[in-house]
């Protein structure tokens, strides 16, 4: 049950905050103050979450630009593979970095644009060692609870990027992180098991695009 809550708080987050924003996103000046980078964050994918006429797919080009734009993609994908990154070759750590980012966009960047008029309300921040930070966050949506949210962000040359959201004090990295390593297990500890089932979900949701619903589009150790 807290795993389906989480991956529902983490729809409903991704989508309102990071779905989409334009089919072209503009390069983003170095933004030294991390509030303003994600209100910027926020207002570009609103743009996009009141866009009744967008396609599934253009959507998903848009979710995946803005990704790369404003998220620390390979570190992230460091991240929740763990341990077993320094087990895996360079070249399975190359193809996980790529279907990481496929499992993403294909799982979040979609129909999202129903939590799009809630809105993301920016509150303020804290400073997270010499080259971080993490804003807080909330959303209001109007027939529910209001959600916190947390970002995590670290100062790179380019400017600020996120490297993890913590919805109520559930990091969506740290889950994701759990998820894989007990596919991992289930493959005997190969990272190979783990490249072979995100292969078959990221073809499969990208089949039946518009139709799978998010909340159950985790990668089964079945």
């Amino acid at each position: 049950m807290r795993k389906q809550i989480t991956r529902r708080l983490a729809c409903l987050c991704l989508g309102v905050a990071i779905t989409g924003a334009a089919l072209a996103l503009p390069a983003r000046a170095a933004e030294t103050n991390p509030q303003g980078f994600l209100r910027t964050l926020a207002a570009d994918a609103f743009i996009l979450l009141s866009d009744e006429n967008l396609t599934p797919a253009n959507r998903a080009l848009a979710f995946r630009q803005l990704l790369r734009r404003d998220f620390d993609l390979p570190a992230v994908s460091r991240f929740v593979l763990g341990r077993y990154w320094r087990r895996a070759s360079s070249a399975e750590q190359a193809e996980f970095t790529r279907l990481f980012e496929d499992y993403v966009v294909a799982i979040y960047g979609r129909r999202l644009g129903n939590y799009g008029s809630a809105g993301l309300i920016v509150t303020g921040h804290r400073d997270d060692g010499s080259d971080g930070a993490i804003v807080h966050s909330r959303i209001e949506p109007h027939n529910g609870p209001v959600i916190k949210l947390d970002w995590r962000m670290k100062k790179r040359g380019n400017g600020w990027r996120v490297i993890d959201i913590m919805v109520e004090g559930v990091s969506l990295a740290m889950a994701q992180r759990s998820e894989f390593a007990t596919v991992i297990r289930s493959s005997g500890g190969r990272v190979s098991g783990l490249l072979t089932k995100l292969r078959k979900k990221t073809q499969t949701l990208a089949l039946n695009q518009g139709t799978a619903s998010p909340a159950n589009a985790s990668v089964s150790t079945q």
